[in-house]
């Protein structure tokens, strides 16, 4: 068997568990710990900070598994995974408020 298709074919795995993790398990959990920890933490509850910190490594888990499948590197798959959830936690939060904001009917 060829190397590149032996490594195409891990990474192909990595997307599709990355994307089955996000989708099915994480993603409502986080968007709600997130949106939830920032409303508790507008108004002086500092258990919101829990809430938020949760909903940040939950977006960090699917990149994680993707990356140590792809590239069977512990250390690289952590470290890209705190970029990427970051990432992911921001645009997913600016999108969510945006979403309500429009449902709420104001732009």
């Amino acid at each position: 068997m060829a190397r590149g298709s032996l490594q195409a074919g891990r990474y192909l795995w990595a997307i599709v568990t990355g994307l089955v993790i996000a989708a099915l398990l994480f993603e409502p959990t986080w968007s709600w710990m997130v949106g939830v920890g920032v409303f508790f933490l507008a108004a002086g509850e500092f258990s919101g900070l829990w809430m938020l910190v949760s909903g940040y490594i939950m977006a960090c888990t699917p990149a994680a598994f993707g990356l140590l499948i792809a590239t069977g590197r512990f250390w690289l798959s952590l470290t890209h995974s705190l970029w990427i959830g970051a990432v992911y936690l921001v645009v997913g939060f600016l999108l969510l408020d945006r979403i309500l904001g429009v449902l709420g009917g104001g732009l």
